[in-house]
């Protein structure tokens, strides 16, 4: 079951290595997949059962999309935006207000 049309884009990271493959992009052919396969266990890795690989990818490949999109919303005005709005931004700069 599906809970987004079918005719709506999708990026999806996972560990499957082709599209045909993948049960998520099935009747999505505007999908877009970005396989991340974890070659071992992170119990193999590190020691432990965390998601530490997988994780680290997926923030990795996250903040290159949100970046790629802010920029291309924000006409390259993106690090100007991201300080007004990020909030250690706007506590930093609130704060230098007051000492002033």
């Amino acid at each position: 079951m599906s809970y987004m049309p079918d005719d709506t884009p999708v990026i999806l990271l996972t560990s499957h290595t082709a599209a045909v493959d993948c049960p998520l992009l099935l009747d999505r052919p505007n999908g877009i997949l970005l396989p991340a396969p974890i070659h071992e266990p992170e119990e193999t890795s590190f020691g432990v059962s965390a998601p530490t690989t997988s994780t680290t990818v997926a923030m990795a490949i996250g903040d290159m999309l949100a970046i790629t999109a802010a920029d291309q919303i924000h006409q390259h005005r993106t690090a100007d935006v991201f300080r007004k709005n990020h909030p250690g931004g706007a506590i930093g700069a609130a704060k230098r207000r007051r000492i002033q």
